[in-house]
């Protein structure tokens, strides 16, 4: 018998219990996880049962997590992963605690903003902290398919679907942040103005659109990334197999293509840059479309 059918027997089995004898199925959804920190489908028993060695017992936020969130595969493939779901939880954290420097740093705290708008916002890896720094001001918006549902159902956010043509998109309102962590990383340059204007016609006025790309220093030097004359490329490939890589790869360019795009979308200069503001490399652009 191969490891995973013995794990799916246990978690049958536990499953089975959970009603006559809930603290035995946790039991057994806590003997699972020690043999395969992976498994979230033991994860989200131990949540559902309200067991104390859940994770949202010391977390306190909502640790339930999507089968289908291929930022977690990505995450739990990683060379450094040894505890999967609990890293995919803290990375959420670190989202959080890395934003909130920056907005610091746009002298408007994070915790005072009166609506935030996470765009992309996937099933909820860094959805789950904010909801419980902004409670009832939090939106998000995401194309992957059930993610809405997910995050208005676990996170009560309102919560509605995007679209790979920017201009279709249907914003309820605007926003006093509308936050996009990672999505002009992965669109093809040919689109980054469309999205831009898009986007900062999303933000209300006094707010501001924070989006992040690539770092150039870290692409070139610490990633190996020759530029051409273009100063841009685009790699056909991503964490996220569920898109279609044509529409959603992996693109880089250099601070000045950054630059000329902004300027040429939105006819304004950032109100801040800061390298290296979020995860392994990427800068975070502060815009202020109403000045």
């Amino acid at each position: 018998m191969s490891a995973a059918s013995a794990f799916d027997d246990d978690i049958r089995r536990a499953r089975a219990l959970e009603q006559a004898n809930p603290a035995e199925a946790g039991r057994i959804y806590m003997s699972v996880l020690e043999q395969d920190p992976a498994n979230i489908e033991a994860s989200n028993a131990l949540e559902r049962l309200n067991d104390p060695h859940r994770y949202s017992s010391w977390m306190r936020i909502n640790c339930v997590i999507d089968p289908r969130d291929d930022i977690f595969r990505f995450i739990g493939t990683g060379p450094y992963s040894h505890n999967p779901i609990r890293e995919y939880l803290s990375d959420g954290w670190r989202t959080l605690s890395e934003l909130m420097v920056v907005m610091d740093k746009l002298d408007q705290p994070l915790t005072r903003v009166s609506s935030f708008l996470e765009f992309a916002s996937g099933f909820g890896r860094f959805t789950r902290h904010l909801v419980k720094v902004l409670p009832g001001r939090v939106a998000c918006s995401d194309v992957m398919p059930g993610s809405m549902e997910f995050a208005r159902e676990q996170f009560g956010v309102e919560a509605f679907y995007s679209s790979f043509e920017p201009e279709q998109i249907e914003f309820p309102r605007r926003y006093e942040v509308v936050f996009v962590l990672s999505l002009l990383t992965h669109l093809p340059i040919e689109v980054w103005g469309r999205w831009l204007k898009v986007l900062a016609g999303a933000v209300a006025p006094g707010g501001v659109l924070i989006f992040t790309v690539h770092n150039e220093e870290v692409l070139r030097d610490q990633l190996g990334v020759k530029f051409d004359e273009t100063g841009y490329s685009f790699l056909p490939s991503s964490e996220s197999p569920s898109l279609e890589a044509s529409q959603y790869g992996t693109s880089l360019a250099t601070a000045q293509v950054v630059a000329e795009q902004v300027r040429q979308a939105l006819g304004t200069d950032p109100v801040l840059w800061e390298e290296c503001a979020f995860w392994v490399g990427h800068d975070a652009i502060a815009i202020r479309p109403h000045g």
